[in-house]
């Protein structure tokens, strides 16, 4: 009687284990078809971008890499180990972001885009102390400073590659790294995008900050070769960041006078725009609150001391000039607000060594920092000049956010028009 018990038993358990397991396998095959269903609709929308009306879009990465000539020689776009990468002095890679002007180096096998800013954009030290790449405040700097300029929702970390390199001759990438947003140009940049030695990544007589390091020094170009220098020196630096590779392009084919044009969110109006203010052409190097602060796109006609002795901005002769005179001659006035030029209150100042600057074509111009006895001179290189010598000088104005723009798309091309 027992044993017909327990066959009986079984026979009813066993149908009741069946009915689970067939319950939670089509369970996890539903979960699957929808997680799955789900990238695929994502992937299938990000690589076939559509308009709202439903016309469809093509991102940066697809069109230059279906439409550009692949070269094998000489300047141009090489197609190597599954990266479109950009060599030679002369190449048509200039693309806008944020209104400021960068270059392509690659497009990665993944689509994304690594493209580095087309002029430096400050000379600093390295760090006040030999540090690794990534504790120095250089690090700091681009991640924290320059990052905060940015639209974050179309990028990437950007990757660093071994940033130790102690010979020229084993400059190898066996560790990578992707912490940050921002880096500098590194050794393998700047090798990989020559041909003949020259490279669009750095002029001839170009100092410029690498992230690689010696074990006591850290590296830099100096001009089209390659030199290590002590961390306290001050070199140029060009902001390297990588695009996501569904950014959409607007328009544009590349080139310096038309650039291609990325869809981006945030302000019209944003650090490195161009603004043309009654024929005064103005870029913007910060954004606050309720105002902007821009700096002159030219150098006054006639150069002027700093002041007779003293080399505090706060009490030099310079910002009596600037605040009476050249204030006066400004049409604009109702336009300009009071904000801070380096712990000075005022409408009118100087750039300090902290912030960005645009056009590095305007030279030997006086800095509102001290150095010793001297006042910062911001030249080719980062000098320092004796206040009674005449020097040229470079205004900035603080205006208010309350702007009518009537025409222009903000850049160096195209100003926005600004009534007045």
């Amino acid at each position: 009687m027992s044993k017909k018990r327990r066959k009986r038993r079984k026979m009813i358990i066993k149908p009741k284990i069946q009915t689970g397991f067939c319950i939670l396998s089509a369970i996890f095959i539903l979960g699957c078809c929808i997680y799955y269903g789900n990238r695929l609709i994502k992937y299938y929308k990000i690589y076939n971008p559509k308009s709202e009306s439903g016309e469809k879009l093509m991102t940066l990465a697809s069109t230059i890499s279906s439409n550009s000539n692949i070269v094998y020689e000489g300047s141009g776009l090489y197609l190597e180990n599954g990266n479109y990468i950009y060599k030679g002095e002369k190449v048509d890679n200039y693309v806008l972001v944020n209104n400021m002007l960068f270059r392509i180096i690659k497009i990665n096998s993944d689509k994304t885009i690594d493209i580095v800013l087309d002029d430096f954009i400050n000379k600093i030290e390295w760090d006040k102390e030999y540090k690794d790449y990534s504790k120095s405040e250089i690090n700091k700097y681009l991640n924290d400073k320059f990052l905060n300029i940015l639209d974050k929702n179309i990028l990437e970390k950007t990757t660093v590659c071994n940033p130790k390199v102690d010979k020229l001759t084993n400059v190898e990438c066996g560790e990578y790294t992707s912490d940050d947003y921002v880096r500098l140009l590194g050794i393998t940049d700047i090798l990989t995008s020559k041909v003949d030695n020259k490279s669009y990544l750095v002029k001839d007589s170009e100092y410029l900050w690498l992230y690689n390091q010696t074990d006591s020094k850290v590296w830099h170009t100096s001009g089209n070769s390659l030199a290590s220098d002590d961390a306290t020196s001050r070199y140029g630096i060009k902001p390297v960041i990588t695009l996501k590779n569904n950014v959409i392009l607007i328009n544009g084919d590349g080139t310096e006078n038309n650039p291609y044009r990325i869809s981006q969110e945030g302000e019209e109006v944003s650090v490195g725009t161009y603004l043309d203010i009654n024929d005064d052409i103005y870029i913007v190097y910060e954004v606050g609150e309720d105002y902007y602060k821009v700096q002159s796109d030219k150098v006054l006609y006639t150069t002027r001391i700093f002041d007779e002795s003293s080399n505090d901005y706060s009490k030099s002769s310079l910002k009596y000039y600037l605040e009476g005179e050249y204030l006066k001659g400004i049409s604009y006035q109702d336009m300009l607000k009071e904000v801070d030029f380096n712990g000075v209150q005022s409408k009118v100042g100087i750039l300090s060594n902290e912030d960005f600057k645009f056009n590095n074509d305007l030279k030997n111009y006086f800095l509102s920092d001290k150095l010793d006895n001297n006042i910062y001179l911001y030249n080719g290189s980062l000098t320092s000049s004796r206040v009674n010598v005449k020097r040229n000088v470079r205004p900035c104005l603080g205006i208010s956010k309350d702007l009518n723009i009537i025409s222009g798309n903000g850049s160096s091309m195209a100003p926005f028009i600004v009534e007045v």
